[in-house]
């Protein structure tokens, strides 16, 4: 057997070995995401960013022996565009922590936190480098393998029949409905991330068995934990990228700069409604059960303000103000929900980032992001981004979803994976 055969063949076992690690990083990352950890409780959330660094060492141990080039380019444009917001927010905040004069402790908090997110967007560029449009696949699998270890305490609890029989009827009463079983099953975190695992299915789906394998296995694995604006946003994605690709190049512009309005505008009405008072007279009026997030956002409310003279508390306030305050309203029910959760992004980030800052985190998470893959990469990549935007700008207004490490990371892989097809993706090689 010849030397180059030997090599190539030792190249090919080794890729299969990076590919098993990684859906092995994603199974973990994933589980120690849902809420529930039932049958390895012990295990600390913080572990997921250590299975991002893993990531990161499988790229460059792979590298190293192959000195692979192709789709390089790209996943370092994309880690670049995926970065920029996080970087503006950590300047914008840390000229709140110097004029506030804050203590080192709540500093090193926000930056954690920042710093958790771009290791999460460098991950996602390294396993795209690695796997090129594989790498949706790969990543989902892990998330199934994170689903089926959360199942088996549900079903060690509550027995396989009981655990069917309360699926269903969370299906069929679309969520009204939700035994013990399924409020086990509720993933949170990792919700968000199956919810979009769902709508990158429904949006490639081909008639193969493959495809209709996939696209069910997201549907099944997203319903166990059914949340039902995540059902909206999906449902507003698939309709607006349809519209999008629709379009003439002309009309394309128009319609990029009335979405980047509208979600401005969105942001600004949501958040008056929220300080006049009036969005719980609004949502009592249409028999939405907001779950006490009305009395959140009246707490929250004399937090911020409109005028260009807010400047803000800086990252991470909200969690330090709960951890002060909590011995303190402790005796109020409903002043503790308030504080422990802002429950609402668009809240959140008026409060940390001040008047100009919540701007840019606007800006730098729409418009910027959209229009970033659009130049890089052409119209062909941009939809899947905007649907990606869409998803999560409406999951903001009802969770503090922009740090959940699942969302953020599907997001990045859907979207990212979505441009290598594109013919400038292919020039960059």
């Amino acid at each position: 057997m010849s030397i180059a055969r030997t090599q190539q063949q030792s190249k090919g076992l080794f890729y299969r070995l990076i590919v098993i690690a990684y859906i092995g990083l994603m199974t973990i990352a994933f589980f120690v995401s849902a809420e529930k950890r039932g049958i390895i409780p012990a295990l600390p959330t913080i572990l997921r960013y250590g299975c991002d660094a893993g990531v990161i060492v499988l790229a460059i141990a792979y590298y190293l022996v192959t000195y692979m080039r192709s789709r390089l380019r790209v996943a370092t444009t994309l880690a670049w565009i995926w970065s920029v917001p996080y970087i503006g927010m950590s300047m914008i905040s840390l000229m709140i922590w110097i004029v506030q004069r804050v203590d080192l402790n709540y500093i090193s908090r926000g930056l954690i936190n920042v710093g958790c997110a771009e290791l999460n967007a460098l991950a996602v560029a390294c396993a795209i480098w690695l796997f090129g449009e594989k790498m949706v696949d790969y990543t989902f699998f892990g998330a199934v393998g994170g689903v089926l270890l959360v199942a088996m305490r549900a079903v060690m609890d509550y027995g396989i029949g009981g655990f069917v029989g309360q699926y269903i009827s969370l299906v069929l009463t679309f969520a009204a409905n939700t035994g013990p079983a399924m409020r086990y099953m509720e993933f949170h975190d990792l919700g968000q991330g199956l919810g979009l695992f769902m709508m990158y299915y429904i949006w490639t789906c081909k008639k193969d068995k493959r495809s209709i394998l996939l696209l069910a296995a997201s549907f099944v694995c997203f319903t166990l934990s059914l949340k039902r604006i995540d059902v909206m946003a999906i449902i507003a994605g698939i309709m607006i990228g349809r519209y999008l690709n629709k379009l003439t190049f002309r009309r394309r512009w128009y319609f990029l700069f009335a979405f980047e309005a509208a979600l401005i505008v969105f942001a600004y009405v949501y958040l008056a409604l929220i300080k006049y008072g009036y969005y719980g007279v609004i949502m009592d009026r249409l028999g939405i059960d907001t779950m006490s997030r009305d009395i959140i956002y009246e707490y929250y409310a004399d937090y911020f303000d409109f005028s260009p003279t807010f400047l803000g508390r800086g990252l991470r306030y909200i969690y330090v103000h709960m951890l002060e305050t909590d011995e303190k309203i402790r005796v109020s029910r409903s002043v503790y929900l308030a504080v422990i959760n802002a429950h609402n992004e668009y809240i959140t980030y008026m409060i940390e980032l001040g008047f100009w800052g919540f701007i840019f985190w606007l800006w730098s998470n729409s418009w910027y992001r959209m229009n970033a893959i659009r130049r890089f990469f052409g119209w062909d990549a941009l939809t899947l981004t905007l649907i990606v935007v869409l998803y999560s700008f409406i999951s903001y207004a009802t969770d503090n979803t922009y740090f959940y490490y699942s969302i953020n990371y599907v997001g990045f892989a859907t979207s990212g994976v979505a441009v290598l097809s594109s013919k400038r993706a292919l020039e960059y090689g």
